[in-house]
């Protein structure tokens, strides 16, 4: 069914893009260090684990720019360019992302966070990064005014609640059926096992 009320619009006209922190080497664990890096590793379409986020001294002159709720990270290299959205999850965490993430702010109120996170994820948008990529053989570098020209269609925000619930059911069903598999797997093991034992 069309949409005959949607919006068009680039994505830099409704987001600000910027880099993650600018870490000068390796991010290496601290003892007793409070910030988390989020990177590559950590992050799943459902989010990010935050307890598998190394935790690091950030150092620098200027105040780093913390991760907050509604913030949007995109990898800017990969063969998977999958946006993550930074959810209520981070509570009162410091959190920066990693130098090879995009870190999208929505500027404009009839935009949710979670509706934009969902259409980068979605093929017209995957297209249109798969096209304009500058690749190598072996990876992918998605550059900041590619990102920004990304097109994002824009429903009234009703309906874009809609769909991130829709998203968001079908992403919990999705974790529930993964978790399923795991037991129904571990059951089977188990029950090779006792085979052999017997």
């Amino acid at each position: 069914m069309k949409n005959v009320h949607a919006n068009k619009a680039d994505l830099s006209g409704i987001a600000t893009v910027a880099a993650g922190h600018p870490f000068r080497g390796r991010i290496d664990p601290t003892d007793g260090a409070k910030t988390a890096v989020v990177q590559m590793r950590d992050t799943a379409p459902s989010g990010v684990n935050w307890a598998s986020c190394v935790r690091t001294e950030v150092a620098g002159r200027r105040e780093p720019d913390w991760l907050r709720p509604g913030d949007i990270l995109f990898p800017a290299r990969g063969n998977v360019s999958l946006a993550v959205l930074i959810n209520e999850s981070i509570g009162s965490l410091q959190a920066v992302a990693a130098p090879h993430f995009f870190l999208l702010r929505v500027t404009r109120s009839d935009v949710l966070p979670a509706y934009l996170a969902w259409w980068l994820n979605q093929e017209p948008a995957q297209r249109h990064l798969e096209q304009n990529a500058q690749s190598s053989t072996l990876v992918r570098n998605i550059a900041r005014p590619v990102l920004e020209a990304t097109p994002v269609v824009l429903p009234p925000l009703p309906r874009q609640e809609q769909i991130v619930g829709l998203a968001s059911a079908m992403q919990r069903e999705e974790d529930f059926l993964h978790r399923l598999r795991q037991t129904n797997q571990k059951i089977m093991t188990g029950l090779a096992r006792d085979l052999l034992a017997g």
